[in-house]
């Protein structure tokens, strides 16, 4: 008979982890000597090897308890670990491959890849631009809060790369929306960018409209309303000249 530090050393466990399988039901309570010493058989260092074994496999260990009982099936609780390692190995290898094309193109995690991808094109045009800060906060926003007027705007950003003037005037309406910053609300400027705004981006809002009918009719998800609190919060950022540009864009 063995002593539980005996047993520990044999399983290759700790004399508390012993105590811990005791009270949580892995391992029975075994005979004690008269001075209150527990005392295992080999059958307890059997047992005892096989739960830290299916422990390092990753299994939980009410898991383990139900595996070790006679009426579980051992091989198919084993196939069931292996399918939930397979996902876990598959999310890994994602994660791994992001986390690679991060290091190799440096660009901002809260970005899609084509945004991010399009952004580090728009930095060698127009590199350390206060307002590629700004476009890039709102495009991150925008696919959280409106994914509609994001995708329509990721439009524009896409065709404006093989089209110089469009990518001209895409900027040039950019920085005068930040001109905006200290204008009246009332000032001309906040009508005319608007109108602007809006005739560039028409042909990208119509087709993403047209989309978005398109997943409704066939009963799809037509968009998100989840995003209200957070679109609020980008208009409470805006100057009040810059929020009356963005209510008059809105339709």
């Amino acid at each position: 008979m063995l002593r539980i530090g005996e047993l520990a050393a044999l399983a290759g466990v700790t004399t508390r982890t012993i105590r811990h399988y005791h009270q949580v039901g892995l391992l029975a309570e075994p005979p004690r000597t008269a001075a209150g010493y527990r005392l295992y058989g080999m059958a307890d260092v059997v047992r005892l090897i096989r739960i830290r074994r299916l422990a390092a496999l990753g299994m939980s260990l009410p898991d383990i308890g139900r595996v070790l009982s006679p009426r579980q099936d051992l091989r198919e609780a084993l196939a069931d670990l292996d399918a939930d390692l397979a996902r876990e190995e598959e999310a890994v290898r994602r994660q791994r491959a992001m986390l690679a094309e991060l290091m190799h193109t440096g660009r901002d995690p809260a970005l899609t890849p084509e945004l991010g991808h399009i952004f580090a094109e728009l930095e060698q045009i127009f590199p350390a631009h206060p307002l590629l800060e700004r476009e890039r906060e709102t495009i991150t926003l925008l696919e959280a809060a409106a994914p509609e007027a994001a995708q329509a705007l990721t439009g524009v950003y896409r065709t404006s790369m093989g089209d110089e003037r469009l990518q001209r005037r895409m900027w040039d309406l950019g920085l005068r929306f930040e001109a905006l910053q200290d204008a009246s609300p009332d000032d001309p400027e906040v009508a005319a960018l608007a109108a602007e705004m809006a005739d560039a981006m028409r042909p990208f809002m119509d087709a993403v409209s047209a989309d978005g009918r398109a997943e409704a009719g066939s009963g799809g998800p037509a968009g998100t309303v989840s995003g209200e609190r957070l679109s609020a919060m980008m208009v409470d950022a805006l100057s009040p000249a810059q929020r009356r540009v963005v209510e008059l864009l809105t339709p």
